[in-house]
């Protein structure tokens, strides 16, 4: 069996048994339009629906960014996962049981994690969180844990929802069951489970009589764990897992496998910081809160969010540091096109602690319910600034400080704000100066906006294969109803002729498909489910949404469509040969001619001054 069809059979029936629109719908906002179901597109920042899902096809495609393919190809690009991650996924969630997979895993570099792949980082951390949830639950080890959790008012329901578990107070917990069951510690060290002991060779347990708090991804995956401490002694009082190829701070957020179904239906994200003031928030029926990682908000954050919802609440302590840090994730928020709005707690107070209070569930309704526009709530930080500097309004100080403010909201993405949010800005900050709003926009204009710092992640735009020349629309007519190949098979075997496409990509694509739809005359979603590249998948279901929309998914107008393309495809071929035929006859006669020149530059006895001599 060839390496193209290995395994293609597991692909179809995980493919057949996921729906698509249910499965993408977990993760964005889906619109019924006609057979199809449209939104915003999670893989760029264009804030239209660009994006569409066709359930009786099995794949998605993003008009904008060229991003597409099938239910394998999302999972990949949403969760960063390899194809047989997203395939194990996706089976386990249909209850499909896979035929082994040929080949064996990739080895590990012992130690240092080299070699390591997601696959077995992923393993290595479901491996640890069955350990820890294993050793909360024992009679001895779990007691310090247990205890902890009773104090904080933590409700069994909550430990099993978001997965607490506890590491025990020993060096070599963890270490006793990789060695037991026989597992590489390479990806346990990848992932910052266990750590090389400096003298004496061996490893020891990175968590230690600690309670664990499992970091989940969106489907509800182990990704990274953080400890708290037990002991007051110990520190720090909280433990995290290092970054790796299955956890970036700066994109994770805490509790969004719980908090994901609340988020989408309310429409509405609210963002705090820490483990337990998630888990308390959720206990008392605030089930749409997450939180960050330890680290400062980041497009990567927003990017999680604005998938699920179009308003956030960013909810920060009442104090400077509170204030400063709200102030600083208006910034990441301004110019994303989301309603962002801002929450102080009561000074001294954080969520957990709020809500155990006489009426905390009530109170904390009305600090979310007092949120204001974060737009307000930094041109009132800014007038608070100037008052407490002592700053006269009309002043120079004053209008030097409101210029700094225009220059920062510009720097920020002033310009590409929609019309009516852009005036609105202008008008604020113009009242806030006390100046006309004419002059602030003398002031926006004469500043020129920097691209906003993505932090690395810029967007990645796919190249997009557009068909030009009538074969490669026929080719493109064939891909999205592979069925035409049982009616018009001569025509169809001349189209998948990979020879005919030159070295470009089409002609990978018509080499990767060309026998299996003349074998087996395949549907478009089957023929998807045999490409293994990616990109060649992307670039075929960018071929068949460009058919589809060009013929409106009716099938009359699909099979003239392809008739047309093939009599032009003949055309061109007979007026090719037809060219090729007069170019041998024009040879031809200028092959006669010159021996019939020769002969008779020998018979005349070939002078050399006069004609170049004719050796025979």
């Amino acid at each position: 069996m060839s390496a193209l069809h290995d395994g293609a059979e597991d692909r179809r029936k995980v493919l057949d048994a996921t729906d698509i629109v249910r499965l993408i719908g977990e993760h964005v906002t889906l619109r019924p339009k006609g057979r199809e179901y449209v939104g915003l597109c999670p893989f760029h920042d264009d804030h239209k629906p660009s994006m569409c899902v066709v359930p009786h096809k099995h794949m998605f495609h993003c008009f904008s960014c060229g991003s597409g393919g099938n239910a394998f190809d999302f999972m990949m690009k949403f969760h960063g996962m390899e194809f047989r991650e997203a395939l194990r996924v996706l089976a386990d969630r249909a209850g499909i049981e896979l035929t082994p997979w040929k080949g064996g895993a990739k080895p590990g570099v012992e130690g240092e994690g080299a070699g390591v792949s997601r696959d077995e980082l992923a393993r290595a951390n479901r491996t640890a969180w069955d350990f820890f949830r294993a050793i909360y639950r024992h009679p001895e080890h779990g007691a310090a844990a247990r205890a902890l959790v009773k104090r904080r008012g933590m409700s069994d329901e909550m430990v099993e929802r978001f997965g607490v578990g506890a590491s025990p107070d020993r060096w070599d917990g963890l270490v006793k069951v990789i060695e037991g069951k026989g597992l590489d510690f390479a990806a346990f060290a990848a992932a910052g489970l266990i750590k090389r002991r400096e003298q004496g060779g061996g490893w020891y347990d990175a968590f230690r009589n600690r309670l664990m708090f499992p970091i989940l991804d969106q489907i509800g995956r182990p990704i990274a764990f953080g400890g708290r401490k037990l002991r007051d002694e110990d520190e720090p009082k909280y433990l995290n897992s290092p970054e790796s190829a299955l956890f970036h701070k700066g994109s994770t957020l805490y509790g969004i496998h719980a908090a994901g179904s609340a988020i989408r239906e309310s429409r509405v994200c609210v963002i705090t910081e820490g483990y337990t003031d998630v888990i308390a928030c959720h206990q008392h029926g605030f089930a749409q809160v997450v939180a960050t990682l330890g680290t400062a908000f980041t497009h990567g954050h927003v990017s999680q969010v604005r998938r699920l919802c179009d308003r956030v609440v960013l909810l920060f302590d009442g104090d400077t540091a509170g204030e400063k840090a709200a102030e600083r994730a208006c910034e990441v928020f301004f110019g994303e096109g989301m309603d962002v709005d801002v929450a102080i707690l009561p000074a001294g107070s954080d969520p957990d602690d709020l809500l155990k209070e006489g009426e905390g569930g009530a109170r904390f309704s009305e600090v979310l319910g007092a949120a204001e526009p974060a737009l307000e709530f930094q041109i009132r930080r800014v007038r608070q600034r100037l008052i407490d500097r002592g700053v006269r309004a009309g002043s120079l100080a004053w209008a030097q400080e409101v210029e700094a403010q225009v220059v920062r909201f510009a720097e920020m993405g002033l310009s590409s704000l929609s019309p009516i949010r852009r005036q609105t800005v202008i008008k604020r900050l113009a009242s806030v100066a006390g100046v006309d709003p004419s002059i602030v926009v003398a002031a926006v204009a004469s500043v020129r906006s920097r691209p906003k710092d993505r932090g690395g992640e810029g967007e990645r735009r796919a190249a997009k294969i557009v068909p030009k020349t009538a074969r490669e629309h026929a080719l493109a007519c064939l891909l999205a109803r592979p069925e035409l190949a049982r009616d018009f098979q001569r025509d169809a075997r001349d189209i998948v002729e990979a020879v005919a496409y030159g070295s470009g990509p089409l002609s990978g694509i018509a080499a990767s498909v060309g026998s299996f739809i003349l074998e087996h005359t395949p549907s478009s979603e089957g023929l998807l489910a045999t490409l293994e590249d990616p990109t060649q998948r992307e670039s075929v279901v960018a071929m068949i949404a460009e058919v589809d929309r060009s013929t409106e998914g009716d099938a009359e107008r699909h099979i003239r469509m392809w008739n047309d393309c093939i009599r032009r495809v003949r055309t061109e071929a007979a007026s090719a040969e037809d060219g090729e035929r007069g170019e041998r006859d024009s040879l031809a006669r200028v092959g006669a001619a010159l021996e019939a020149f020769r002969d008779r530059h020998k018979e005349l006895g070939g002078n050399p001054l006069a004609r170049p001599r004719v050796v025979s």
